[in-house]
C-alpha cells in the first residue's frame, strides 16, 4: 500500500503483526522493503490507533482511509485463522506474451445458457457459489431488469479444448438467472414491475404463477454479451482477467478464483483435505473456509509434497507463491480425485503427527516459550510453518512416531528456536513466500525434527 510523505512523494508499506502488547492488544507496523518501520499502530476492541508515526508521511483524509482498510484487512486476517501479514506476495514478471491473448465476442442466449448448464457444458462451480450468495431481492432486482429490456454488462467465460465453458465474470447474474428459469423464486421487492410481477415465478408449475406471457417471451428472447477466453490463450490469461475485472462485490482472492477455474478432480480433492478430522483438529479449527483459505493451505502442502516427491527436494521453487499454485493448478486441471488418493494419505498422517508432536493449540504456529504458557496470546496458523512441518511430518507413519515420542516432542525445540534464532524468527515474519525465506525454514525445521524426533 502506497503513502504519500514528504516533497510529493510516495513510499511502499507493508503490513507486519508484532507480538501481542497486554492484554488483548495487538501490535503492527507498516514497514518498507529494508524493514524499517514507518507507522506503529495498536489494535484494541477492534479499533486500530496509531502509536508512533515518521514525520515525512502526511496524515491526511487519505492517510485515515487507508488506515481503515487495513483496519478491515486485520480484521478478516484474525478471523480467516492464517497470519497472511507476512507473505508480502509478490507477482512473477512477465508471466505471458501479451500478443498471445486471444478473447472473442459472442452473444449468448438466456435460454442457450440454461441448456448448457443442464448438459454440463457450462460450470456454474456449486461449491464456489457457496461463498457467493445472492439474496431474493438481488435476484429478483437482476430477473427485473431483463423483463424491462436493460441491457446486463458483459459477462466473460473461458473456454477450454472441448469447448465447454467457465464463468470468469458474472458467475452471481447466471446463477440468479438460472435458479429463476428452474422456478426456485418468486419476484419480490421489485422498483417498476411490482403490481405485474409481484410474487411470480418463471413459469406457471403447480400452485406456482407464472410471469404474463409477454415478460416470459421477452425474458426468453434475451442475449447476453459475453467476451470469451479462447482456450489457445495462456492459461494464466483466466487469472488475471479475473483477477481485473470480477464485479461480485467483495473482491476475490486468490484461491476462490483458482476454485472458480480449475477442474473437478482438484476442486474436489482439496475440498476433502480441507473437511478431513486431522487437519481440524491439528489447527484447533481454527483455518475458516469462508474464504477457502483452508483449502489455499492444502493446495499448498500439494505442490509441494509433489515437488519433494519427484525431485527428492523443494529447491526448484520459484519464490512466486501465486504464479506456482496457478501453475500447479494448469498441471492438474485434468486430473481425477482418485491421482491425488497417495497425497491425500500422506496429508492425514501428516496432520496426526503434527499435533501428537507439537499439540493442537501449537502445530503450524510460530511460538516461543512465553507463547506456550496457558494464558498466552493464541498465534495464527503460519503458512510457511504449515508446509514446511507437514510435507516433512508426511512420511513418517504415525504409530511409529506415538511408539517412539512423547507428546509435544517438538513443541520445546521449536519455541527454542523461534527465540533464538534471529533469521529463523525474521523469515517466518516478513515474506515468507519468498524462495530464500521459505528454504531457509524448511532447512531449519529439517534439522530439528531429524535431531528430536526418533525415528
Amino acid at each position: 500500500m502506497e503513502f504519500s510523505i514528504k516533497n510529493n512523494q510516495v513510499v511502499s508499506l507493508s503490513l507486519l503483526k508484532k507480538e501481542a502488547a497486554t492484554g488483548n492488544d495487538i501490535l503492527f507496523a507498516l514497514i518498507d522493503e529494508g524493514q524499517r518501520p514507518w507507522v506503529e499502530l495498536k489494535l484494541h476492541n477492534n479499533e486500530l490507533a496509531v502509536i508512533q508515526k515518521s514525520d515525512d508521511i502526511i496524515a491526511d483524509d487519505i492517510f485515515d482511509l487507508k488506515l481503515e482498510e487495513i483496519l478491515l484487512e486485520i480484521i478478516e486476517t484474525e478471523q480467516s485463522g492464517t497470519d497472511s501479514y507476512s507473505e508480502q506476495n509478490t507477482l512473477e514478471p512477465n508471466p505471458y506474451d501479451p500478443d498471445q491473448i486471444k478473447v472473442r465476442s459472442d452473444k449468448i442466449s438466456i435460454t442457450l445458457i440454461s441448456q448448457m448448464i443442464d448438459n454440463g457444458d457450462i460450470d456454474l462451480n456449486p461449491d464456489f457459489q457457496r461463498h457467493l450468495v445472492w439474496d431474493q431481492i438481488q435476484k429478483s432486482r437482476l430477473i427485473e431488469s431483463i423483463l424491462l429490456r436493460i441491457p446486463l454488462p458483459m459477462f466473460y467465460f473461458a473456454e477450454d479444448k472441448e469447448g465447454k465453458l467457465s464463468v470468469v465474470d458474472g458467475l452471481q447474474r447466471i446463477s440468479a438467472i438460472k435458479e429463476f428459469m428452474d422456478n426456485k423464486f418468486p419476484l419480490k421487492n421489485l422498483q417498476y414491475l411490482e403490481e405485474s410481477c409481484r410474487g411470480k415465478h418463471y413459469e406457471t408449475k403447480g400452485d406456482k404463477q407464472g410471469i404474463d406471457t409477454k415478460y416470459f417471451r421477452w425474458f426468453n428472447l434475451t442475449t447476453l454479451s459475453a467476451n470469451i477466453i479462447d482456450p489457445s490463450s495462456p492459461f494464466k490469461v483466466k487469472y488475471d482477467i479475473f483477477r481485473r475485472i470480477n464485479t461480485g462485490g467483495k473482491p476475490l482472492n486468490n484461491q476462490e478464483i483458482r476454485n472458480c477455474l480449475t477442474g473437478e478432480g482438484l476442486r474436489s480433492v482439496l475440498k476433502k483435505m480441507a473437511s478431513l478430522k486431522e487437519f481440524k483438529t491439528a489447527t484447533d479449527n481454527s483455518i475458516k473456509p469462508k474464504r477457502m483459505d483452508d483449502q489455499e493451505v492444502a493446495l499448498r502442502f500439494l505442490m509441494f509434497y509433489e515437488m519433494k516427491a519427484t525431485k527428492g527436494n523443494i529447491a526448484s521453487y520459484s519464490g512466486y507463491m501465486d504464479s506456482s499454485l496457478d501453475a500447479f493448478t494448469e498441471a492438474h486441471i485434468k486430473s481425477k480425485q482418485i491421482d491425488f488418493e497417495q497425497s491425500v494419505k500422506r496429508f492425514a498422517e501428516a496432520m496426526k503427527n503434527a499435533e501428537y508432536l507439537f499439540g493442537k493449540k501449537y502445530a503450524f504456529r510460530k511460538v516461543t516459550p512465553k507463547n506456550t504458557r496457558p494464558d498466552a496470546y493464541k498465534q495464527l496458523i503460519n503458512k510457511s510453518l504449515f508446509v514446511c512441518a507437514s510435507i516433512l511430518l508426511a512420511d513418517y507413519s504415525h504409530e511409529k512416531i506415538k511408539a517412539l515420542n512423547s507428546r509435544q516432542a517438538l513443541l520445546s525445540p521449536l519455541a527454542k528456536e523461534v527465540e533464538s534464532n534471529k533469521q529463523f524468527f525474521a523469515y517466518l515474519s516478513y515474506g515468507t513466500n519468498g524462495k530464500a525465506n521459505f528454504l531457509y525454514v524448511y532447512d531449519t525445521l529439517a534439522k530439528l525434527f531429524s535431531s528430536v524426533v526418533k525415528y
